[in-house]
């Protein structure tokens, strides 16, 4: 529930309001309770002793019009009842009423009678916080007041209440905030992720907070130390494999030179092997970091011609759909991925479908077989460099396992993903994803 960032800020900041929000209300009853009290207090008694004066000097009939001016909202108010024979106390010594009684004595004429009493109606939750004063004002009414402790403690329902309403109130504000503190995080997340697909991505912006900033510029400068690195290894490998063109090529020459025969074929054939395990070594290489020029690309007469490449050789292909638009990309790079895929295809398979689904986001590649598939379990680990599936490492079989990794790198390089599938009705189908507009 709390795995995000956002959402662990989004608790702890709503749990500190919560808990400061509490804490303030039990300070407040404590330090300002009893003086704001007293105050209220005071107020209280002049209002009595004003509607207590009011009452007994208009006429009986008119007092109920009065009565409804004199009311003060919730914590307390006024009613008219029957004036009975006697009032007793049926509130005795009750602490909550002995500072309410000082004060209406002190307020009151003398000789004003005045009696308290637990209220005959009111509500369990506020059974504890409401009294009664009876006011005698002559034979024939009373003056009640019905009163409130506005500074008892609540019910714990009604803390509850209030807090929530409060949190209510204050999440959205909370998560705005948050979500502004973490959306710099998201981007640079974003902008690194890009960076493991595509290694030409553009670097984190470096901006917002201080402490973003620093972490930005160290993401920065691993992202061109990672860089200089795969071109140093790439350098590297087009070096070796520059100078190694030469003395394989003059052993070719040699053994051309030979007399006909198995060790004649057998030298040539370890020869182009040797060449061919160069070359694909350095594509490897090169397909990870991509410095090719990317242009637009005719999906349709491009994927066209491999196919009529592969039915010119005699294999079983077609192609079926059309690309709405053309693609950037690099032309001689993804040709060799879709070559490989296609080659594989038809390799283990005696037909090969190449199929497109194109939209506005992005340019799908199916290429489908009808060979064996493959089990599950090698359906990642295919892309891993130097894997065969044909453990016996056959030259004619095998290959030299670094074509779909190849690809991989390619596809990855563009901001896409290759995936493989096994297909229900048999055989196996490679899905290249290549998005629109991010290549």
């Amino acid at each position: 529930m709390f795995r995000t960032l956002s959402a662990r800020l989004f608790a702890v900041l709503m749990v500190g309001l919560g808990t400061i929000q509490i804490v303030s209300f039990f300070a407040f009853m404590v330090f300002r309770g009893e003086e704001i009290k007293e105050q209220m207090m005071r107020f209280l008694g002049a209002d009595v002793s004003f509607a207590y004066d009011l009452m007994r000097s208009v006429p009986p009939e008119q007092r109920p019009d009065w009565l409804s001016r004199l009311n003060q909202g919730f914590h307390y108010r006024f009613s008219l009842e029957p004036t009975q024979g006697s009032m007793p106390d049926t509130v005795g010594t009750d602490e909550r009423i002995a500072g309410v009684m000082s004060v209406l004595k002190a307020d009151l004429p003398p000789e004003a009678r005045i009696s308290f009493r637990l209220p005959r109606e009111v509500p369990d939750d506020l059974r504890d916080r409401a009294i009664q004063a009876v006011l005698v004002i002559d034979d024939d009414d009373s003056l009640v007041l019905h009163l409130l402790d506005p500074f008892a403690m609540p019910s714990e329902w009604a803390l509850i209440g209030y807090l929530g309403i409060v949190l209510l109130a204050v999440s959205p504000f909370v998560w705005w905030a948050v979500r502004l503190s973490t959306r710099q995080i998201d981007r640079m997340l974003g902008t690194i992720e890009h960076f493991g697909r595509n290694p030409d991505s553009p670097p984190v912006p470096e901006s917002g907070p201080e402490e973003l900033q620093k972490a930005a510029r160290a993401v920065n400068a691993m992202r061109e130390r990672i860089l200089h690195h795969i071109e140093e290894r790439t350098q590297i490998l087009a070096a070796i494999a520059h100078d190694l063109q030469t003395p394989l090529t003059r052993l070719r020459l040699r053994a051309e030179a030979l007399e006909q025969g198995g060790q004649r074929d057998r030298i040539i054939s370890d020869v182009e092997y040797m060449a061919n395990l160069v070359t694909e070594g350095l594509d490897y290489a090169r397909s990870v970091h991509l410095t090719e020029t990317r242009s637009l690309i005719e999906v349709n007469h491009w994927l066209e011609g491999m196919v009529d490449d592969a039915i010119d050789a005699g294999a079983k292909c077609r192609l079926e759909g059309l690309a709405l638009s053309p693609y950037t990309g690099a032309l001689r790079a993804l040709t060799r991925a879709m070559q490989n895929l296609i080659e594989n295809a038809l390799k283990f398979g005696t037909e090969a479908e190449v199929r497109i689904e194109d939209s506005a986001e992005r340019l799908r590649i199916r290429v489908r077989d009808n060979g064996p598939g493959l089990n599950d379990a090698l359906l990642e680990k295919v892309f891993e460099p130097f894997f065969r599936v044909e453990s016996s490492r056959s030259r004619d079989t095998g290959g030299i396992g670094l074509g779909l990794s190849i690809a991989r790198n390619t596809v990855l390089a563009h901001g896409g993903d290759i995936r493989l599938y096994n297909r229900k009705e048999g055989g196996l189908e490679v899905v290249v994803d290549l998005p629109r507009g991010t290549s």
